[in-house]
């Protein structure tokens, strides 16, 4: 029981997010167009800042080890192949393949790790997200460019994903985020104060932007899509990471 309550307190706000963005588009008080404006802006602005000052202010001193960067490295590779693998011979269209593998493999990181690693591991939990953000954020963008390079052309451009990867605003973020921190470049706090608040709003921000974009109609036409990737990124994806931690010994965030 208390696990369900801690499942809920985690995942519960973020659906009421959600549904005060469709609240606000049932009501007309921003449109679609509005709410896309606004998915931009997000993406470009709010993002960023978030995952810069998760870097910047990390204390990455009792976290970072080898082990965990090695562990989810080889994770997300092996998530990525198989996807690929299964999905590319199970569903012929190529853009609807596309989406699905990086459906798969590729999660909501920046907005939904800070918020659910808070929650079941504190301050320490925080650290490692920050941590694990340098990392995994140009993982999924590099593979993410791949993919769809390959899926539209059927061939990879290595320069043009080279461009791609950094043009990309969290990529960016997350490693000048790095290196302000491993060089100990300090942030004024003229304005350290308030962009880290706007970096904050980020994620209500976000999750209402999603509310208010979501389409029913898409939700019913692609459903069987949906459910089958909800599958593997919520259930099969988790059990095998947790299984493989397990037999390697790995408990909670001591790695």
């Amino acid at each position: 029981m208390e696990d369900l309550l801690l499942a809920a307190k985690v995942v519960l706000p973020l659906f009421v997010y959600m549904a005060v963005g469709g609240f606000i588009r049932k009501k007309a008080i921003f449109s679609l167009e509005n709410f896309k404006s606004l998915n931009h802006m997000v993406f470009y602005v709010f993002m960023p800042l978030t995952l810069f000052f998760n870097v910047y202010e990390a204390d990455l001193g009792n976290v970072v080890k080898p082990g965990i960067f090695l562990f989810i490295f080889i994770s997300i590779i092996l998530l990525f192949t198989a996807a690929w693998v299964v999905i590319t011979h199970t569903v012929k269209d190529q853009a609807d393949s596309a989406t699905m593998i990086q459906g798969a493999y590729r999660s909501n990181y920046v907005l939904l790790g800070n918020v659910i690693a808070g929650s079941l591991c504190g301050k320490e939990g925080l650290a490692l997200v920050a941590a694990l953000a340098v990392m995994v954020v140009p993982m999924f963008n590099i593979l993410a460019v791949i993919l769809f390079e390959v899926k539209r052309d059927n061939n990879v451009d290595f320069l043009r994903i080279i461009r791609n990867v950094f043009k990309n605003p969290l990529v960016c973020a997350g490693i000048l985020g790095g290196l302000f921190k491993l060089f100990h470049i300090p942030v004024p706090d003229l304005l350290q104060q308030p962009l880290a608040t706007l970096g904050d709003a980020a994620t209500p921000l976000a999750l209402v932007t999603l509310g208010g974009i979501l389409s029913m109609g898409s939700i019913v036409r692609h459903g069987k899509y949906l459910i089958a990737v909800t599958a593997v990124r919520l259930i099969a994806a988790p059990a095998a990471a947790l299984t493989a931690a397990a037999v390697l010994g790995y408990r909670e965030i001591r790695w």
